[in-house]
Protein backbone atom coordinates (compact mmCIF):
# COMPACT_ATOMS: atom_id res chain seq x y z
CA UNK A 1 0.00 0.00 0.00
CA UNK A 2 1.20 3.47 -0.85
CA UNK A 3 1.77 6.14 1.81
CA UNK A 4 -0.57 8.44 -0.12
CA UNK A 5 -4.13 9.05 0.97
CA UNK A 6 -6.80 6.58 -0.04
CA UNK A 7 -8.67 9.00 -2.32
CA UNK A 8 -5.44 9.98 -4.10
CA UNK A 9 -4.50 6.32 -4.59
CA UNK A 10 -8.00 5.46 -5.79
CA UNK A 11 -7.83 8.26 -8.35
CA UNK A 12 -4.61 6.93 -9.87
CA UNK A 13 -5.69 3.30 -9.72
CA UNK A 14 -3.32 2.16 -6.98
CA UNK A 15 -6.23 1.40 -4.64
CA UNK A 16 -9.71 0.08 -5.21
CA UNK A 17 -12.86 0.84 -3.26
CA UNK A 18 -12.43 -2.37 -1.25
CA UNK A 19 -8.96 -1.27 -0.08
CA UNK A 20 -10.17 1.49 2.22
CA UNK A 21 -10.05 -0.74 5.30
CA UNK A 22 -6.30 -1.16 4.78
CA UNK A 23 -5.91 2.61 4.89
CA UNK A 24 -7.96 2.82 8.08
CA UNK A 25 -5.77 0.08 9.59
CA UNK A 26 -2.63 1.97 8.54
CA UNK A 27 -3.94 5.10 10.30
CA UNK A 28 -4.51 3.09 13.48
CA UNK A 29 -1.04 1.54 13.17
CA UNK A 30 0.61 4.95 12.60
CA UNK A 31 -0.33 6.00 16.11
CA UNK A 32 1.59 9.28 16.25
CA UNK A 33 0.07 11.04 13.25
CA UNK A 34 -1.42 14.51 13.64
CA UNK A 35 -3.94 13.77 10.89
CA UNK A 36 -7.55 12.97 11.65
CA UNK A 37 -8.79 9.82 9.94
CA UNK A 38 -10.79 11.73 7.33
CA UNK A 39 -7.66 13.71 6.41
CA UNK A 40 -5.58 10.52 6.28
CA UNK A 41 -8.12 9.08 3.84
CA UNK A 42 -8.16 12.28 1.74
CA UNK A 43 -11.76 13.19 2.50
CA UNK A 44 -13.45 16.26 3.84
CA UNK A 45 -15.23 15.88 7.16
CA UNK A 46 -18.62 15.81 5.40
CA UNK A 47 -17.45 13.16 2.93
CA UNK A 48 -16.14 11.05 5.78
CA UNK A 49 -19.40 11.36 7.73
CA UNK A 50 -21.33 10.36 4.63
CA UNK A 51 -19.09 7.33 4.04
CA UNK A 52 -19.37 6.19 7.67
CA UNK A 53 -23.15 6.43 7.59
CA UNK A 54 -23.62 5.23 4.00
CA UNK A 55 -20.58 3.09 3.00
CA UNK A 56 -21.96 2.49 -0.50
CA UNK A 57 -21.33 6.18 -1.27
CA UNK A 58 -17.55 5.73 -1.35
CA UNK A 59 -17.45 5.37 -5.13
CA UNK A 60 -19.37 8.66 -5.46
CA UNK A 61 -16.93 10.38 -3.09
CA UNK A 62 -13.98 9.24 -5.21
CA UNK A 63 -15.82 10.17 -8.39
CA UNK A 64 -16.57 13.64 -7.01
CA UNK A 65 -12.85 14.17 -6.40
CA UNK A 66 -12.09 12.95 -9.92
CA UNK A 67 -14.61 15.33 -11.47
CA UNK A 68 -13.96 18.35 -9.23
CA UNK A 69 -17.49 18.32 -7.80
CA UNK A 70 -19.06 18.00 -4.38
CA UNK A 71 -20.57 14.63 -3.54
CA UNK A 72 -24.04 16.16 -3.78
CA UNK A 73 -23.27 17.41 -7.28
CA UNK A 74 -21.82 14.03 -8.22
CA UNK A 75 -24.89 12.20 -6.96
CA UNK A 76 -27.22 14.57 -8.80
CA UNK A 77 -25.20 14.12 -12.00
CA UNK A 78 -25.16 10.33 -11.50
CA UNK A 79 -28.94 10.24 -11.09
CA UNK A 80 -29.42 11.93 -14.45
CA UNK A 81 -26.87 9.72 -16.18
CA UNK A 82 -28.18 6.52 -14.65
CA UNK A 83 -31.73 7.37 -15.57
CA UNK A 84 -30.62 7.70 -19.18
CA UNK A 85 -28.87 4.34 -18.95
CA UNK A 86 -32.06 2.78 -17.49
CA UNK A 87 -30.28 1.09 -14.61
CA UNK A 88 -33.15 1.20 -12.14
CA UNK A 89 -31.33 -0.39 -9.22
CA UNK A 90 -28.52 2.16 -9.43
CA UNK A 91 -30.94 5.04 -9.90
CA UNK A 92 -32.84 3.92 -6.80
CA UNK A 93 -29.58 3.76 -4.84
CA UNK A 94 -28.49 7.26 -5.84
CA UNK A 95 -31.94 8.74 -5.35
CA UNK A 96 -32.07 7.11 -1.92
CA UNK A 97 -28.80 8.73 -0.90
CA UNK A 98 -29.92 12.11 -2.28
CA UNK A 99 -33.17 11.82 -0.35
CA UNK A 100 -31.29 10.89 2.81
CA UNK A 101 -28.94 13.88 2.37
CA UNK A 102 -31.97 16.16 2.07
CA UNK A 103 -33.70 14.64 5.12
CA UNK A 104 -30.56 15.03 7.24
CA UNK A 105 -30.11 18.65 6.14
CA UNK A 106 -26.88 17.99 4.29
CA UNK A 107 -28.22 19.01 0.93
Amino acid sequence: MSKARFVDDALIGVAGIDDIDSYVDAWHDAGDTDLELHEWLGMTWDEYRLWVEKPNTLRYIVSAHRNGRTVSEELAKSTKGLALAARADSVDEVEGVLSWLQKTGRL
